[in-house]
């Protein structure tokens, strides 16, 4: 009875799981490998909770981690990496293809209550679930890892290979400002310098 119980919670648990994932707009493949429900189940549950009109995701998942270094995203990307530390998204040791080894059910819970804490801080996000899971495999590989600003301490998404200015958008931002509005030295006369003699006030002689 009592295994009975057990995995009948765990099919509640996967259920609700997938329509968490399913109103974040995640591809099928990861409500599949998240939950354990097949591609049919996913497509009943989207009708059965009247989700269907909600976009969706087609096509392959997202595979570039370079898009987590443009300008704009950087500072998402590190408030991200940051939480994935956190909630344990990522293993302590790198792991192998960690898109295959990670999702799981404990696995897709966490990383929702992360990406909706994200979220409810930043409501005008723009990254999403699906480049979530990207960026958590790619820290748990160590493709990817978090520094921490050298002025600040906040965290900095960094890739290990690159030699880069451990500096946050706003430490840097700051430095820029500081150093365009800074007051220039004045420059060295090129004029002969004349001496003058306290005691009589006479000027002396150049040479």
């Amino acid at each position: 009875m009592r295994v009975s119980e057990d995995r009948y919670s765990r099919d509640l648990r996967s259920l609700a799981l997938g329509h968490r994932l399913i109103r974040h707009e995640v591809r099928t493949r990861w409500i599949c490998a998240m939950t354990g429900l097949t591609d049919e189940r996913v497509r009943n549950l989207l009708h059965s909770y009247g989700v269907t009109a909600l976009p969706r995701h087609r096509g392959a998942a997202p595979t570039s981690c370079a898009v987590f270094f443009r300008l704009a995203l950087h500072p998402e990307a590190s408030a991200l990496a940051a939480l994935a530390r956190i909630w344990k998204l990522v293993p302590a040791t790198p792991v192998r293809n960690a898109r295959k080894v990670l999702p799981g059910l404990e696995w897709g819970e966490s990383l929702c209550e992360a990406f909706e804490f994200f979220r409810a801080v930043v409501p005008r996000g723009m990254l999403t679930v699906d480049q979530f899971i990207l960026l958590t495999a790619a820290l748990a590989e160590g493709k990817l890892a978090v520094a921490h600003c050298a002025q600040c301490q906040a965290a900095i998404l960094i890739d290990p290979l690159e030699v880069q200015l451990l500096r946050c958008r706003m430490c840097t931002q700051s430095a820029q400002h500081s150093s365009r509005h800074r007051i220039p030295k004045p420059p060295e006369s090129s004029e002969p310098r004349v001496e003058v003699d306290a005691g009589t006030g006479d000027q002396q002689p150049l040479l």
